[in-house]
């Protein structure tokens, strides 16, 4: 099922008040990102943005290894990037983008972060909304995007919604920012 901007900013702040990681899929070049922010100043919550196909093991989604005395001797934890630091310590709007173009190791990681909303120990802050973006998937016939399918236990993690703009969105969107005569 399609649903237009419009349709999905009025639905998305109940979706997220559910605390559902959303997963929006439409073609490159719509304005999907933008949706993001729109939804983000919207609940006023900022934005912090990961490329996920840009991260390039594990490591770049649960932290990385640190050292630490504790009752059971010297064990070893995870010292959370500072974008996950942040989203677990204030509300944001923590958004992947190209999730179909990361690869398995990095895709395996966000199950643990959208099915319950923690990394290795570390857990997001309670109003913190998780929102991914992918370009591949049933609306590409031609197949023509270079990027892996989510399998099934990963679709099962996100609430998902195919975007496809109307001309009333790229209305709403062109007022005030291009010549009237277009």
């Amino acid at each position: 099922m399609a649903v237009d901007f419009k349709t999905f900013i009025e639905l998305a702040p109940t979706v997220s008040e559910a605390r559902f990681p959303v997963l929006m899929r439409g073609r490159h070049g719509i304005g999907k990102s933008q949706v993001v922010y729109q939804i983000a100043e919207a609940v006023k919550l900022p934005v912090v943005e990961r490329r996920a196909s840009q991260m390039a093991d594990t490591g770049d989604v649960i932290g990385v290894p640190e050292p630490k005395e504790s009752e059971y001797g010297r064990i070893t934890t995870f010292a959370p990037m500072g974008w996950f630091a942040r989203a677990c310590s204030e509300p944001c709007i923590l958004f992947f983008d190209e999730v179909d173009r990361a690869n398995n190791d990095v895709r395996q990681s966000l199950m643990e972060l959208t099915d319950s909303r923690k990394i290795a120990g570390h857990h997001l802050h309670p109003d913190t909304i998780v929102i991914s973006m992918v370009n591949g998937g049933s609306h590409d016939e031609n197949n023509a995007y270079q990027v892996s399918e989510l399998d099934p236990a990963e679709h099962d993690r996100w609430w998902h919604v195919n975007l496809e703009p109307s001309v009333d969105d790229w209305t709403a969107w062109a007022d005030g920012k291009i010549d009237p005569i277009i």
